[in-house]
């Protein structure tokens, strides 16, 4: 198996095709004005990425059915979720052709993406906060995997392992964060657990706080 070429998907990796991440900017005229949510406004930058990426067919999104409730529901406006099964009338963007994957299972997800990196192409994993843990062993096993190969010279990186993790926050329970007009990088010390970033590891972990009227962007870029 270590010697199939595709086990190495470092080798096989392409660059994704992005579209400009300003062109997603939202007006904020002041603070603490209701927005459309920034999970709205990443679903239009995620739909966009496969939309550019789809004759390298080199991109998925992966969750477990909570692609629409996330709010990217942008996606459908260029795939459908891949289904080979049997379907009846009132199934929803259900297709044998399809970048988003979707299974009531985090465990099931968590293994998709990470032979999808592994196999040399991009994706993301958007889950619940309040589930995401469920797959924190899986995590922590990639992490250790990414850290030892990066001391084999023959074994080429492979794409990011990207989290979007969502949570729904009662008002008052943290202070009202504003919809920002721009993408930024994770930071460490930034406020809350908005965002973080793992160095050495090649993984990234960013949260989107659902709140009653603004938002806290959490849109990243990847590696």
């Amino acid at each position: 198996m270590g010697a199939n070429p595709n086990a190495n998907g470092g080798i096989l990796l392409r660059d994704l095709r992005m579209p400009d991440f300003r062109d997603y900017a939202v007006h904020v005229p002041s603070p603490g004005v209701p927005g459309i949510g920034d999970t709205h406004v990443l679903g239009c930058f995620l739909r966009d990425v496969a939309k550019l990426n789809n004759e390298q067919r080199n991109f998925r999104i992966f969750g477990p059915d909570e692609t629409l409730s996330n709010g990217l529901e942008a996606l459908f406006d260029v795939t459908k979720r891949q289904w080979d099964a049997a379907t009846v009338p009132n199934d929803e963007f259900l297709a044998p052709d399809g970048r988003v994957m979707e299974m009531l299972s985090e465990h099931q997800c968590e293994g998709w993406l990470e032979g999808y990196l592994l196999t040399g192409r991009h994706g993301l994993f958007n889950c619940y906060e309040a589930f995401i843990h469920i797959v924190d062993s899986m995590f922590n096993q990639h992490a250790k995997w990414l850290k030892v190969t990066s001391q084999l010279p023959w074994r080429r990186k492979i794409a990011s392992l990207n989290y979007l993790v969502l949570a729904c926050l009662a008002p008052g329970s943290q202070r009202l964060h504003t919809p920002r007009s721009r993408v930024h990088r994770p930071r460490r010390e930034q406020e809350g657990r908005d965002s973080a970033c793992l160095p050495s590891t090649g993984c990234k972990l960013f949260y989107c706080r659902l709140l009653p009227t603004a938002c806290a962007a959490a849109i990243t870029s990847t590696s």
